[in-house]
């Protein structure tokens, strides 16, 4: 069951990431992320490219209007001139003229003629109509009405032109990206109209070679040629009329894909219109715009040029579609808002004969880009989100670090090349906003878990003082006053030697495990493990000496009898005796530059240390020094001397700690009575009344003989006794055990 609880919360962990991801990818500050940063890292990154060989644009700008003395306002411009325009680019035989101005007024019916016929004379002209919102106020059930209408160029030009059609650019928040192929009534819009009879044109026999085959009724309708169109052909129908017959079903989109891959002994660029032609019937009715780069990307021309400027390349407008309209610099608060991902840094304002231009060259070139499709994305960032999570669920963090980085420039590498190459626009903003919420959540997972394990080790708080100076490791440290709490466990030799080394760490964690909870409970840090030996530190500062005194000796109770519990469960006891002392320490990182641990170094420790292994010599299970018991009203404790260690010159005072003063009335009162004999008898002994101490311990030990101080005393005092009178007078004045010698003296459990 645990396994399968832990399957389930492996799988849950890895979905997290990726359904986080197909969330953003669905909401609409997904598709912004990816429009206005994605997209525009991409643009940036590529930079600009070579102007379209196809498209051409003549400017309708201010130095034309000097030029030619004209007004500022082109709509004032004559007729005539747009006439004489046509005349000069005619020439070079373009393939396509396209207006992308408002021809929507009559002006002078003479100009407007001549106008006509200049468009007529070789029926290659497109104009660009208008779409008018006008509000109905009349009362009405459902309110305000709101009617669009495409306002058409007037009559005698529309006639005129191959067709007008409409420019429909989506409003976006910032820049331009995309633009319409097709209008809501499925009518090709304007860059969509001259790319499509610029594509006729070029392919002429070979597209009414695929027309035969596809739909022979619609072929009979086309003439031979099309310069044999009659002026009243409706361009925009004819184009209709294509698209349904190449598009109707899956089988005659598969059989124009199979017809255009067959062509054979035709022109590249044939082959590459035909396709274009396809994808673009196939195509979204909105399709991204894929800019050549900053406002005056596309190969332009002033207008005056044209008019004035017979020495201009004779190849200049030669089988290309040009495209008139007004420049960014003319008229620019009617453009506000006409800004590319080039252009938003630049501050160059691009006009809309430019984003007609680029659409138009991405339709010839096939290259406006292609955005993945909703389920593609969805699916790309949910399996996303699961390879970086399942990283660091099945690798280290160290190596699933590495590889989440080396994925991450993989796969921005791979969105980069499908954009430059393959002019795929695959999501990017999301995925990386995965990559990051990973590497931050589970850095942070991994830092708190580094910490906490580092606490287990470490006392807490330690790490993050080191970390704030990671420069002072070797200086890190404070003197402090506190309580020093050694332990050691009997027996341990012993069971080192019966276990093997897998049974006897089980065992020593699970007597830590009883052990530690104590000392933390009272503000204790355990700093030090030697085998069975334990080193813990009760000096945080704010706490005052009395209150850690306190603490120290409820720990050592406490721990004593979780201890004994855990001895009374276990095959293997661990009895386990206590040493405490009170005084100043220092406590910091020991040792060199390359290793260094948390220790508590001075007089107390090795102080606590000495009271510790004392507990033999007495036959005692917590010892604590006088400086611990002072001004401790709480606990039940007897004084049994002061002690000279080994090493050292100053004796310590000494009091075994039994228990607290409320426990030891309710659950033992008689031992007060024998607690009360042995201050007797120790009061002789203090007293220098030896013989008389001698007496009444062996009263006590009578009535208690596993009384471990009063054996001490016992065998201390015949010994002392049995010395010659110089020498018993001599450790009479002193009264000072020397701990150190009388250990190969005495054999207090005898």
């Amino acid at each position: 069951m645990q396994a399968l609880i832990k399957i389930i919360k492996i799988g849950l962990s890895l979905l997290l990431v990726g359904i986080f991801g197909m969330m953003l990818s669905m909401s609409g500050a997904g598709n912004y992320l990816e429009e206005e940063i994605g997209l525009d890292w991409l643009f940036r990154l590529r930079g600009a490219l070579p102007p379209p060989h196809d498209v051409i644009i003549v400017s309708i700008d201010k130095d034309s209007a000097k030029k030619l003395n004209f007004s500022e306002n082109p709509e004032h411009w004559p007729r005539t001139t747009y006439a004489q325009l046509i005349q000069k680019i005619n020439k070079q035989n373009p393939s396509v003229i396209a207006f992308n101005l408002h021809f929507a007024e009559s002006r002078d019916p003479v100009a407007d003629h001549l106008l006509a016929k200049a468009m007529m004379a070789k029926k290659n002209v497109i104009l660009s109509n208008y779409l008018k919102q006008d509000d109905d106020n009349n009362d009405s059930p459902i309110g305000p009405v709101r009617f669009e209408a495409f306002i058409d160029p007037i009559s005698i030009l529309n006639n005129a032109a191959l067709c007008a059609a409409p420019f429909l650019l989506p409003k976006s928040s910032s820049t331009v990206k995309e633009f319409w192929s097709l209008s809501s009534g499925g009518i090709a819009t304007f860059p969509a109209s001259i790319f499509q009879y610029y594509a006729m044109k070029e392919t002429y026999p070979e597209f009414l070679q695929i027309l035969q085959q596809v739909d022979p009724l619609l072929y009979l309708s086309f003439p031979d040629s099309i310069n044999k169109f009659s002026p009243q052909a409706e361009m925009l129908q004819i184009f209709h009329d294509i698209k349904i017959s190449f598009t109707k079903d899956d089988a005659s989109i598969g059989l124009t894909e199979q017809l255009i891959s067959g062509l054979r002994y035709v022109r590249p660029k044939t082959q590459q219109l035909m396709q274009s032609w396809l994808g673009l019937m196939t195509s979204e009715k909105m399709l991204y715009l894929n800019h050549y780069g900053d406002a005056g990307a596309i190969t332009t021309v002033p207008f005056y040029k044209v008019l004035e400027n017979d020495s201009l390349s004779p190849e200049l407008f030669t089988n290309k579609v040009v495209m008139v309209g007004y420049s960014g610099d003319i008229e620019p608060e009617k453009y506000q808002g006409f800004y590319t991902s080039f252009s938003k840094n630049s501050g160059k304002v691009v006009s809309p004969v430019e984003i007609a231009a680029t659409a138009v060259a991405n339709l010839i070139d096939q290259s406006w880009l292609k955005p993945q499709t909703m389920e593609f994305r969805l699916a790309l960032v949910l399996l996303w989100g699961m390879v970086l999570s399942g990283l660091f669920r099945f690798l280290s963090y160290k190596i699933a670090m590495i590889l989440t980085m080396v994925l991450t420039v993989v796969y921005w590498q791979t969105c980069y090349y499908e954009f430059i190459s393959l002019n795929r626009w695959q999501p990017l903003v999301v995925p990386m906003f995965q990559a990051g919420v990973v590497i931050l959540w589970e850095s942070a997972v991994y830092l708190l878990t580094l910490r906490d394990i580092a606490n287990t080790f470490i006392p807490e708080g330690v790490i993050d003082e080191n970390i704030r100076n990671p420069k002072q490791l070797e200086k890190y440290g404070a003197m402090t006053q506190g309580v020093c709490f050694k332990t050691d466990a009997g027996q341990y030799t012993s069971l080192s030697e019966k276990l093997n080394p897998l049974q006897l760490h089980n065992l020593m964690n699970r007597y830590y495990d009883a052990f530690f909870p104590g000392v933390k409970k009272r503000n204790g840090q355990v700093i030090d493990m030697q085998g069975d030996a334990i080193l813990a530190v009760f000096g945080k500062a704010k706490i005052s000496a009395q209150k850690l005194c306190s603490d120290a000796c409820y720990a050592a109770l406490e721990t004593k009898a979780t201890i004994d519990d855990f001895n009374s469960k276990n095959q293997f006891p661990l009895p386990t005796r206590f040493g405490l002392h009170f005084g100043e320490m220092m406590m910091g990182n020991v040792g060199g530059k390359k290793l260094l641990f948390f220790r508590a170094v001075g007089d107390t420790v090795n102080t606590a240390a000495r009271i510790e292994e004392l507990n033999k010599l007495l036959g005692t299970r917590i010892l604590v020094t006088s400086a611990v018991m002072e001004g401790q009203h709480d606990f039940f404790s007897r004084e049994l001397g002061a002690f000279l260690f080994k090493g050292k010159l100053q004796p310590v005072n000494v009091c075994e700690l039994l228990g607290t003063a409320e426990e030891i009335r309710r659950t033992c009162p008689h031992l007060e009575n024998v607690m009360t004999l042995f201050a007797k008898a120790f009061a002789f002994y203090k007293n220098t009344q030896w013989q008389a101490a001698l007496d009444e311990f062996r009263v006590v030990s009578k009535i208690y003989p596993e009384d471990g101080p009063t054996r001490f005393f016992i065998s201390y005092l015949q010994y002392q006794l049995s010395l010659d009178a110089e020498q018993l007078e001599s450790n009479k004045r002193t009264l000072i055990i020397d701990a150190g010698n009388i250990i190969a003296m005495l054999h207090p459990y005898k």
